[in-house]
């Protein structure tokens, strides 16, 4: 009977801690009670505020970029997230030149929330999308805002799906999470550019960079699907598949586009840090998408009402679990291609 007993509290220990029970349980692990999760609706919320005609396109420089910067900070103070280490506020201030010399001013939004394990704590995962988009532009059918809906206030939402439902959940990250809504992107990935040339916490203690933008659409890929740039670069796609192996959500690896699109969105401000003999340092980085160049990217027909809001919930509840699982995982993130090597 003894024996029994021992070999069933064996097998409680080894299905608790073994990789299957964490990836399949991460998120009902973490529900006390009934919490609430992300909905369809408060996404149509506040990608209805993002990419509404009153945002006219959230041009950089603009009054209303200025405004969503101040929404974002309201929402991370709502998620119990707090200012980097050393900083009073989430808004972090910066400026740069356009070619024709016109002074921008401009910010990023960061919030930080600390980790739970004493050690894996001092490591960060960098989550980062932008929120600017090109503002007005050539009319077509009379309608000249190009809203950017897809391009990108469903990434800025994603990101502030998964620091809402973490908040929601009261989960428990082993490793901090740097929380980054950045802007210019459209003019030439200006606000990522910024903190990696200034970095307001240590580059070389963040773990990955996750970066998330256009993850609005279903059609493309079918539900449930989404792919990643730079799977051929690091093994941070074999370390989320190892999580996926349990969950009904699909990393696609076969995106052609998914190459070239690496180096056209804000993670590669972080792959690139600096670079020494033809030797790219950087930490280890993707964008994570449901599109690639469809024809209403930049155009006044990125809109929300294209959107399949289902989806796009659900892949921000899994996405959540998925950075849970990063912060937790005793795997190393790392380059695997010899051009780059992580930032030391």
């Amino acid at each position: 009977m003894k024996s029994n007993i021992l070999i069933t509290g064996l097998i409680v220990i080894y299905l608790l801690f073994s990789p299957c029970f964490l990836s399949c349980n991460v998120l009902k692990a973490q529900v006390p009670g009934s919490a609430p999760v992300l909905s369809a609706d408060d996404l149509k919320e506040w990608i209805g505020y993002l990419a509404s005609d009153e945002m006219k396109g959230r041009a950089s420089g603009s009054e209303e970029i200025e405004a969503v910067a101040k929404w974002l900070a309201g929402r991370y103070k709502e998620y119990g997230l707090s200012p980097l280490p050393g900083h009073n506020g989430y808004i972090h201030e910066y400026s740069f030149e356009t070619r024709s010399g016109k002074k921008v001013n401009e910010r990023n939004v960061i919030g930080f929330l600390e980790g739970n394990d004493p050690e894996l704590k001092n490591e960060f995962i960098l989550i980062t999308a932008h929120f600017d988009h090109v503002g007005t532009g050539r009319p077509v059918e009379g309608d000249s805002i190009y809203n950017g809906a897809d391009d990108n206030a469903a990434g800025t939402c994603t990101l502030l799906g998964i620091a809402g439902s973490i908040h929601r959940l009261k989960a428990e990250t082993g490793r901090s999470i740097i929380f980054a809504t950045v802007s210019g992107e459209e003019m030439g990935l200006r606000g990522s550019g910024h903190i990696a040339a200034n970095p307001p916490f240590r580059l070389e203690d963040v773990y990955a960079n996750i970066n998330f933008e256009m993850t609005g659409h279903s059609e493309f890929l079918g539900r449930n699907n989404y792919y990643m740039t730079g799977c051929k670069l690091s093994n941070l796609d074999d370390i989320i598949n190892e999580y996926n192996k349990e969950t009904e959500y699909k990393l696609i690896d076969t995106i052609m586009a998914e190459g070239r699109l690496f180096y056209m969105s804000d993670n590669y401000s972080f792959a690139n840090i600096r670079t020494e003999n033809d030797i790219t340092y950087g930490i280890p980085c993707g964008t994570f998408a449901t599109t690639t160049f469809a024809d209403y990217i930049h155009s006044p027909s990125d809109e929300a009402g294209l959107f399949d809001f289902e989806n796009m919930a659900g892949l921000v509840n899994y996405f959540t679990g998925m950075i849970i699982y990063l912060s937790n995982t005793g795997m190393v993130a790392d380059w695997t291609d010899e051009q780059f090597r992580r930032l030391r």
